[in-house]
């Protein structure tokens, strides 16, 4: 039978989820006090007496008991665990403890709750290891825990409790959609050109496509990861587009110890002041100044996991939503509650005129990347290299660009207003071609969904207003599909299951000739033309070059090394 608190009480303080290593529970439950070491104190600094928690153990990924917190928060660094430091406690009595036979697995309660909703599955929610429940979700755990316990009398109460909270719910707000995304009186080629000569005038080489495709993708989605290797300019190119554009860029540096957004976003201290972060003041600067477009740049974004530290900037780039005036908003991205002299850092939205952009260096010291960060972002490789390429040093005067040339057409496609006939038949091939490419992605696990489909068939859209920039330094076309496949559809593929083999068998066929290759002995003969060419990074006979020569580049990989990866 499990232990069972005799009374339950109405009661105003919050409930939290809280995750526990599964060896290290019976540590809490034995002394009756939960601690964090690092990730979670700044929540932890949130809770007070009468508070309820639930306690989830992480690696087992079930919900065990409901538990009190009896004090407040305090910090002490007697071991509580053998060899594990967990310096911030709060003291605890249990509510109900359940039997290991009763515990609920997550499948009964993860896809129910509200507060999944702010992330992309219930995994990000736990990595945060303290996280306040809302009324409803705190019903649905005591429902079914009270239930596990078999204290029918207190599940119903909490059962009632739950449908009362869903019945009061305020109805959605309909919001107007907005008309157009448009820069009135902006000439964006003519920009995008005087661009290009300004950077040429401050001594730095960057192919054409390269700085097209770089503004493109920050109009497109607010988040670009920049990769090549060390000296390409990676860091450099955001601050030179900012300073030529008239806008504000910092280099924000990541530091290999972050596991959660503390130093980018903030915490509470233990003594209650909230310390904000260096991303959550750059982005109310950019709050401030509504007429100013602000960057970001992560500089070697990779040295943490940025799935970790970014959580709720991640999540907040698909939370965007269209103003009446233009632009666009999402909601604040603390979740944090305040002390009223901090209620500003509290309103803090992630607003169109803030893009983030991302350097990676890929080695053995770094971290790879989440399918969470890949899907929510641009990847641009900053791969061609003329080392005999002398940029001009002439003085060019920059031209400011007004904010409104950052915004974009739409935020999805059913926002689109209606195309031309020219956009039309562009918009055609782009959802004709992504169909072609996921009757091999599909099987392989990697499909391309609607998220990604609305990216591509944008960037191509928004691509199409500067056509002339899209060309490499010799003067050659690049086709911004193509691009878009290269951005958006490869970083995502890595694996070495038959699935993917056959998938990326099918892919370099379909990019060279148009058709799939069956065979292996098919795919040697197009890989023989390709090597004897020198390992270009654009096959010039094929029909999507840029694609192309990266599948065969991860082709070889998975020969080679037996996996995969858009990363070498």
């Amino acid at each position: 039978m499990a232990e069972t608190a005799p009374t339950y009480r109405p009661r105003d303080g919050r409930a939290w989820l809280w995750a526990i290593p599964p060896q290290h529970y019976p540590a809490f439950l034995q002394t009756k006090t939960f601690a964090v070491h690092r990730v979670g104190r700044a929540a932890l600094q949130r809770l007070r007496p009468g508070d309820r928690i639930f306690a989830y153990l992480s690696g087992s990924k079930v919900l065990v008991g409901l538990f009190e917190a009896t004090g407040e928060p305090f910090e002490d660094h007697t071991p509580l665990v053998p060899g594990v430091a967990y310096p911030h406690r709060v003291r605890v009595r249990p509510l109900v403890v359940l039997p290991e036979e009763a515990w609920v697995p997550f499948e009964a309660f993860a896809d129910k709750l509200e507060v999944v909703h702010h992330y992309p599955d219930f995994r990000s929610v736990v990595q945060q290891v303290l996280h306040p429940l809302p009324r409803v979700d705190e019903k649905v755990l005591e429902f079914l825990i009270r239930a596990r316990a078999a204290d029918l009398e207190q599940a119903m109460s909490a059962l009632e409790e739950l449908r009362r909270l869903r019945a009061e719910r305020p109805k959605p707000v309909v919001r107007e959609r907005r008309v157009r995304y448009r820069a009135e009186g902006f000439d964006r080629a003519t920009a995008l050109e005087a661009l290009l000569s300004y950077l040429e005038g401050r001594g730095f080489v960057y192919a054409p496509w390269i700085v097209a495709a770089y503004v493109t993708a920050l109009r497109t989605k607010p988040l670009v990861i920049l990769a090549g290797p060390t000296g390409t300019g990676k860091s450099k190119l955001p601050l030179l587009v900012a300073e030529a554009t008239g806008s504000e860029a910092r280099l924000l540096p990541v530091r290999p110890d972050w596991a959660d957004s503390a130093e980018l976003l903030g915490y509470v201290d233990l003594q209650g002041r909230f310390r904000p972060g260096m991303l959550l003041r750059l982005m109310r600067e950019a709050q401030q100044q509504p007429e100013r477009f602000f960057v970001g740049v992560l500089d070697e974004m990779n040295l943490a996991r940025p799935e970790q530290y970014l959580a709720e900037a991640l999540s907040r780039i698909e939370d965007r939503r269209p103003l009446p005036e233009g632009g666009w908003t999402t909601e604040p991205l603390l979740q944090l509650s305040l002390a009223p002299a901090d209620q500003g850092w509290a309103r803090v939205a992630w607003t169109a005129n803030f893009a983030l952009v991302g350097t990676v260096n890929v080695d053995e010291t770094t971290h790879g990347f989440s399918r969470k960060v890949i899907d929510r972002a641009f990847t641009l490789e900053l791969t061609e290299i003329d080392l005999a390429a002398t940029p001009a040093s002439s003085a060019v005067e920059p031209e400011p660009w007004p904010v409104t040339a950052w915004w974009p057409r739409a935020l999805r496609l059913a926002e689109l207003p209606t195309p031309s006939d020219a956009e039309r038949r562009q918009l055609d091939r782009v959802l004709e071609t992504l169909q072609t490419l996921n009757r091999w992605l599909q099987p392989a696990g990697f499909p391309v969904a609607y998220r990604t489909r609305d990216e591509v068939a944008l960037f191509v859209l928004h691509a199409a207003e500067t056509p002339e920039a899209f060309r490499t330094r010799t003067g050659e076309p690049v086709d911004p599909l193509d691009l878009a496949f290269w951005m958006k559809v490869l970083p995502r593929l890595q694996g070495s299951s038959p699935p993917l083999r056959r998938a990326l068998r099918a892919l370099l066929g379909w990019a060279v000739t148009g058709a799939p290759t069956e065979r292996d002995d098919e795919l040697r003969a197009l890989l023989d033309t390709w090597t004897a060419a020198g390992y270009p990074d654009r096959w010039p006979e094929a029909a999507f070059p840029m694609t192309a020569a990266r599948l065969a580049h991860m082709w070889l990989r998975l020969e080679s090394e037996g996996f995969a990866s858009f990363w070498e």
